[in-house]
């Protein structure tokens, strides 16, 4: 029987103690393998297109250029690239600042262990790992903007919208397809219909596009309780 393939992971820190820490990790890591590191923003940018990864943990605030702008750049070159954040900083400002630069998903570097494998495992398979913390941000954002109520739908059906509102909880497709009461398949439909209708590549920019255009409203959520 053949070993399944390993997803190939690139990590950008300039800390040697986190980069040694990723190391440990990802050698007791069945499902996935270390194929690159690097110490700065430019660093990452290059050793992506050398070794063309499956995901990134990119670390936002190292030396020369920013992780978020090589996260914006690799995105660029690179469509459909998949960058997880991965920093001490849960500011809104940092949170929002990764996502728009195209970010896959956004942690805090408290996750531990078996929160990254998850989180890794999400965003590989389309889903937007965020951090408790970085979700409650996010919220905050859009508070402290003034989102108006939707009365633009922006060509979005209600389904559409509805799905919107528990993207913005932070739910996985299997939790929002529970929810809707669809398939999973149905859920990816949907999130691929939004993506096309807001012009976007990712269930992330997705969130932060609904938070730009007042589509997502804190006070209009569904509940997340039932």
């Amino acid at each position: 029987m053949s070993t399944p393939a390993r997803h190939r992971v690139l990590i950008a820190d300039d800390d040697p103690d986190a980069r040694a820490a990723y190391r440990a990790f990802f050698a007791q890591q069945r499902e996935f393998t270390l194929v690159g590191e690097a110490r700065t923003g430019a660093e990452a940018v290059e050793t992506y297109a050398q070794v063309r990864p499956d995901v990134v943990l990119m670390d936002l605030q190292m030396p020369g250029m920013s992780g978020i702008d090589a996260t914006r750049l690799i995105c660029e070159r690179h469509p459909g690239a998949c960058i997880v954040a991965m920093t001490t900083f849960g500011t809104r400002e940092y949170v929002v600042a990764a996502l728009r630069a195209g970010a896959s998903g956004y942690l805090v570097k408290d996750v531990g262990g078996p929160g990254l494998r998850n989180a890794l495992v999400q965003a590989l398979g389309g889903d937007m790992p965020l951090s408790a913390a970085v979700r409650r941000a996010l919220v905050a954002s859009v508070v402290d903007q003034g989102a108006p109520p939707v009365t633009d739908r922006h060509g979005l059906a209600p389904r559409e919208l509805e799905l919107l509102g528990w993207l913005a909880h932070g739910l996985t497709n299997q939790q929002i397809a529970n929810r809707m009461h669809v398939s999973e398949g149905t859920v990816k439909q949907y999130v691929a219909r939004i993506c096309d209708t807001l012009q976007v590549n990712s269930r992330t920019q997705v969130l932060v596009r609904s938070i730009q255009l007042g589509l997502v409203n804190p006070s209009q959520l569904p509940p997340i309780g039932g």
